[in-house]
């Protein structure tokens, strides 16, 4: 889940935050507290003086499939805990990078699927878990 304004670098690659800039003050550096405790959580309204002026509070995603080399990936924007819109978007990785932070957030979250390992036909880890 990530503030609608989140423009994502890179994948997290684990437990850790990604980086990445503020759609609305592109090029402007993001404070580390604000990009942990604001950007890469939503629900920023009340701390961040951006986030408060936009419609939506963070943007979900949920990967539904993976096939022939795309990814399907299911979004939710919200507001207050509830949807406002829903879609879905098939991706390719390695595709060109997006300046809409809804592509970009999705693009993040299917690169972050495909690093954990998963394989979505058999629902198993490479190792052999489940």
């Amino acid at each position: 889940m990530a503030c609608p304004l989140f423009l994502p670098a890179s994948p997290a690659g684990g437990s850790a935050s990604p980086g990445g800039e503020c759609a609305a003050a592109a090029g402007s550096p993001i404070p580390a507290g604000i990009l942990r405790g604001c950007c890469n959580s939503g629900y920023a309204r009340g701390t961040c003086e951006r986030a408060a002026q936009t419609d939506a509070d963070a943007n979900r995603f949920l990967v539904k499939s993976e096939r022939e080399g795309a990814i399907e990936v299911a979004w939710s924007v919200e507001r207050n805990h509830r949807p406002v819109a829903v879609g879905t978007l098939h991706l390719r990785p390695g595709g060109a990078v997006s300046h809409i932070p809804l592509e970009r957030q999705a693009s993040a979250h299917a690169a972050e699927y495909l690093i954990s390992g998963k394989n979505p036909i058999s629902g198993k880890n490479p190792n052999g878990c489940s």
